[in-house]
């Protein structure tokens, strides 16, 4: 498995200066590639390495071959990300002078803590600081590729390692994990990670944006830049420690499969006024989601996806559909009363049960079929 760990970079003025110089060719060549893609509608990396190459290496002289490469291969997959149809047509990507830089394993080198990174003048050596469980993956990890970024004055490298993966194949229980707006996560252990606190702080933010782009003036403009942000970081800080306490409750539990709700297309299946559409497309459930995958990746415990239809509204001790008020869910002929997010989050555990008795099993020995041909040989 692949984990990308964050080296915050100590340089020298000389160093940002070369970087600064780097970056700004790196984006004139990824703007002059993806002229190429988009006029040949090509974004397969060997066949536009054919048809551009020479021709970039022309006009940038500057940017190594290797960057050149380098730069071949981050518009291909910016233009992959974008699933473009063939009767669509090719939208422009530009690049800005501050977009990152993509290293592979030829223009950077890691040895005893020292970074040593390519730039247009000459390769520049730098030490970095990480955490903790930063330097216990670099141990553990074999150095694939890199990412060089850019924040203010702050220089990061984001080195993408690879880790020896944890075997799925382990004893356990079921989890299922119900997602909402006022309630992030729901377990059917009963566990509420309650979401009005964050909820409250993102509406203050929105609602202070809207007065400041009202206003619209120099002081206003300096405001929203210096508060650019911090809703985002808020968000994905909450979804880290959602996420990490649902997989310690995980490890706890002993859980061997995690069931999440498959919400694709979500935003586009529900309609509703403005104020719903806002709420939905600011409502981050795929960012939790991804979380929860490679943090349970690392523990060895698998993920499956499974449908959300009526999950709210069905019964989870007797199938049958009942009726939900707010957060009770209530079922008169068994009497069962109970969260409707948690009741929700039990039906996913059952549906996920479900998929794993309904897989096939492995090199189960046929033992009857081998004592038949033995006794048919003798």
């Amino acid at each position: 498995m692949k984990r990308t760990i964050s080296l915050k970079l100590i340089l020298s003025q000389n160093d940002c200066e070369a970087l600064l110089q780097t970056q700004g060719y790196f984006a004139q060549g990824c703007n002059t590639i993806a002229l190429f893609a988009q006029e040949n509608r090509c974004w397969n990396h060997v066949a536009l390495h054919n048809l551009c190459y020479s021709k970039v290496r022309e006009q940038l002289p500057e940017l190594g071959s290797q960057m050149v490469c380098n730069a071949l291969r981050k518009v291909c997959s910016s233009y992959k990300v974008l699933k473009i149809r063939k009767t669509k047509p090719v939208p422009t990507i530009r690049f800005k002078e501050t977009s990152s830089i993509h290293y592979c394993a030829r223009t950077f080198t890691l040895k005893k803590e020292v970074l040593s990174l390519y730039t247009v003048n000459k390769r520049i050596k730098c030490s970095f600081t990480i955490g903790t469980r930063q330097q216990e993956y670099l141990k553990q990890g074999k150095v694939k590729e890199g990412e060089l970024v850019r924040k203010g004055r702050r220089w990061f490298f984001n080195l993408v390692l690879e880790l020896p993966e944890p075997s799925l194949e382990r004893e356990g229980t079921f989890m299922g994990i119900d997602l909402g707006e006022n309630n992030i996560a729901v377990t059917s252990n009963g566990t509420i990670y309650g979401g009005g606190k964050l909820k409250g702080a993102r509406d203050k933010f929105l609602n202070r944006r809207k007065k400041l782009q009202s206003n619209g003036s120099k002081a206003a403009k300096r405001c929203l830049k210096r508060i650019s942000g911090k809703e985002r970081r808020r968000v994905k800080e909450t979804n880290h420690r959602i996420s990490k306490a649902l997989i310690e409750e995980a490890v706890l539990n002993e859980t061997k499969m995690i069931a999440l709700e498959d919400l694709q297309n979500i935003r586009k299946r529900i309609k509703g006024n403005k104020r719903m559409r806002t709420r939905l497309h600011r409502w981050p459930w795929r960012e939790l989601q991804q979380f929860i995958e490679y943090k349970a990746q690392s523990q060895g415990i698998e993920v499956v996806y499974v449908r959300p239809e009526y999950s709210s509204l069905t019964c989870s001790h007797c199938q049958s559909l009942g009726i939900r008020q707010k957060h009770l869910f209530k079922r008169l002929s068994c009497g069962s009363y109970q969260h409707s997010d948690r009741n929700a989050a039990i039906n996913h555990c059952k549906l996920a049960e479900s998929v794993v008795s309904a897989r096939a099993p492995v090199n189960v020995p046929m033992v009857a079929a081998s004592e038949l041909a033995t006794s048919s040989f003798l």
